[in-house]
């Protein structure tokens, strides 16, 4: 299994057995981090293991699930932050599905020192060996259709909708698929929905969803071997929408 095929199985786990992952493994999981792929290299970002029944380590906050580790990303908080945070995460874990280990995205909780060489934690991954099944059994997630996600303004190609229905697969904060996307034959404009409530918070967990989202996208990209051209367009960044925000344009050839 690679981390593609990983999008189609993966899910949330949160009951985990006590059985400690070996020290090569946690060694392999920061060293496939120096190798994730990021949407800005400029931006400095920081992972760490967490142990907390190994050492003095608190986890606080809503949501917690109890599990023998944390993955803990940390980042300069500049802009475009959190969606980098999230399209290396997802890569994180998905590599984690594909070693064993079950995961589980906390976006409201955080190690008691949230702060480290001058970087935010931006999200907190619990994971572990599963107390119950690894793998979603059926490949029906719960998403929107992509009816329901996309404009379609030409006829998608198969190669365009296997990549559409990885994007559809991507978790998110409280479910809530801020992704929209209007479709051409060769190309994605990414919009995001604007957030419920207009607090800090809620956008930055938005914009990290859609960062985990645009990962599905290159990994999709790269299993059918297509090459990727991610851009910002000031013609429509420039412009206000009622209903949402533009976030790039996707050029697949």
């Amino acid at each position: 299994m690679n981390l593609y095929e990983a999008i189609g199985c993966r899910q949330s786990v949160r009951s985990y057995t006590k059985r400690e992952a070996p020290e090569h493994l946690k060694s392999k999981i920061l060293s496939f981090f120096e190798k994730t792929s990021r949407l800005n290299d400029r931006i400095r970002i920081e992972l760490e293991i967490l142990e907390p029944d190994a050492k003095n380590v608190r986890i606080k906050g809503m949501w917690k699930v109890e599990a023998p580790y944390y993955l803990a990303l940390y980042s300069e908080t500049v802009d475009g932050y959190e969606r980098n945070a999230g399209y290396i995460m997802e890569q994180l874990v998905l590599y984690m599905t594909v070693k064993g280990l079950g995961t589980c995205y906390l976006g409201g909780s955080r190690p008691d020192q949230p702060v480290k060489n001058g970087k935010k934690c931006v999200i907190l991954v619990a994971f572990g060996y599963p107390e119950g099944k690894l793998y979603r059994e059926s490949p029906l997630a719960k998403r929107h259709p992509l009816s329901s996600l996309c404009v379609f303004k030409e006829e998608a190609g198969e190669q365009m909708k296997t990549i559409l229905k990885a994007a559809r697969l991507a978790p998110s904060a409280f479910n809530a698929q801020p992704w929209r996307f209007i479709v051409y034959s060769d190309r994605i404009y990414v919009f995001a929905r604007k957030p419920r409530i207009s607090l800090k918070a809620e956008k930055g967990m938005r914009d990290f969803s859609m960062g985990v989202m645009l990962s599905h996208i290159m990994l999709a990209a790269e299993e059918l071997w297509m090459e990727l051209k991610t851009e910002t367009e000031e013609q429509f960044a420039a412009k206000a929408y009622k209903n949402g925000d533009y976030v790039a344009t996707l050029t697949l050839r």
